[in-house]
């Protein structure tokens, strides 16, 4: 998954789903204007037939993002290079 966040709030305010993400995902941003959107990558980079791991130690909070659940990684936050998960969904 690709997480586009707010640089100055940690938003997050966009994403791209999958956990292989190849040249044609990786090189899509999104512009507000302001030069400050951030890009986050949970999962793997494919690039020349190869797989790089890209911060699998979020995988637990991407599959919890897919899971059915009212769970989204648009109520989180990244700040610092950290993604800060909300209080547990109400269900």
């Amino acid at each position: 998954m690709i997480l586009f966040y707010l640089k100055k709030t940690g938003e997050i305010f966009a994403t791209i789903d999958g956990r292989v993400h190849n040249e044609k995902a990786l090189t899509c941003y999104i512009n507000n204007g302001s030069g400050e959107v951030g890009k986050y990558i949970i999962g793997w980079i494919e690039k020349d037939n190869k797989k790089m791991e890209y911060n699998l130690d979020k995988f637990k909070i991407l599959q919890r993002f897919e899971d059915n659940t009212p769970f989204s990684p648009l109520d989180c936050k990244i700040i610092d290079g950290q993604i800060i998960l909300p209080e547990e969904p109400k269900t």
